[in-house]
């Protein structure tokens, strides 16, 4: 659909007579988001177009700057994309896919210190013209973006990206994670703090004249027979059937996510098998059977400090 990209414009033709056009055209002229190019439309051969503006002396293309960006722009470059995600789908009608999210055709206005994108009255998937999906185009993107992080927080907004992809988590679970990355420059991430109270996640097993108890408050926790690969170690006095990093519990807000990491023996929840690498949310008293060692799972609340997250 981009018709063209001379540096100064960018061009989209539509369809002639999408009923959705005219409203999504109508939603963007009232809304008027901060993170929207200037645009024009006009008529071409019958059909829509809209001209989206980028020869502002201060827009420059994240792909062209990124390297540049240090890591409170990053986050908060981050934080208002998932931001206009939000943002855009809040009025019920337009979907996250208006937002044309390939990181050579999304800028950064160095002098407002945020994101212009253009934002477009379409309906349906989008499919980009090297053949990625929207939502490979967007964590391409997020990717590009998060290599300004440092690494832990990087492989944590990768993750995050992935489920939201996934449909694993909500946009505002997304956010809420990216709150506690600081202050940014920008001052959207300004007086972000994380609740007083939090949900931790306590796992038990008891058998073989055996007991483990793990507790889950933070980031990843991975289960897995390898001392140097895992955080929870089954041991083989416990299970031999175990594999050395066996499955993954991720903590996103006050929610907690399970992922097998490709076992031999396969990780179940409440006698279901989860494929590797799919997300299955963990609930109070659920049993989360890792190969043959069953364990119970409980949630509980714990204040955390002050100063602390």
């Amino acid at each position: 659909m981009l018709v063209k990209n001379d540096r100064k414009q960018l061009s989209f033709l539509f369809q002639k007579s999408d009923p959705f056009f005219e409203m999504g055209y109508k939603l963007l002229e009232q809304e008027k988001l901060p993170q929207q190019l200037s645009y024009q439309r006009k008529q071409q051969n019958g059909r829509e177009k809209l001209i989206y503006f980028i020869d502002d002396p201060n827009l420059v293309s994240l792909k062209d700057m990124a390297e540049r960006l240090d890591s409170d722009e990053v986050s908060d470059i981050l934080y208002e994309l998932f931001l206009l995600i939000e943002e855009v789908e809040k009025n019920g009608f337009m979907k996250r896919e208006c937002i044309w999210c390939d990181c050579e055709n999304i800028y950064y206005d160095m002098q407002a210190h945020r994101i212009k994108a253009a934002i477009l009255p379409i309906s349906g998937a989008v499919r980009y013209a090297d053949g990625r999906s929207w939502h490979e185009c967007l964590e391409h993107t997020v990717l590009m973006l998060a290599a300004g992080l440092e690494e832990k927080k990087a492989t944590r907004v990768e993750q995050l990206a992935h489920m939201l992809t996934a449909d694993a988590i909500t946009i505002n679970e997304l956010l809420s994670e990216l709150e506690g990355f600081g202050n940014g420059k920008s001052g959207l991430l300004a007086d972000k703090k994380p609740q007083s109270v939090q949900i931790g996640l306590k796992l038990y097993y008891s058998g073989k004249d055996k007991k483990l108890e793990f507790i889950v408050k933070d980031g990843d926790f991975i289960i897995g027979k390898s001392a140097e690969q895992a955080n929870g170690i089954i041991d083989e006095s416990v299970s031999r059937a175990v594999s050395r990093r066996h499955c993954c519990i991720t903590k996103l807000g006050n929610r907690f996510f399970m992922q097998d990491l490709e076992s031999v023996n396969r990780t179940l929840v409440n006698g279901i098998m989860i494929p590797p690498y799919e997300f299955m949310e963990l609930e109070n008293n659920d049993i989360l059977s890792v190969a043959d060692v069953e364990f119970r799972v409980t949630l509980f609340e714990y204040a955390i400090e002050k100063g602390g997250r």
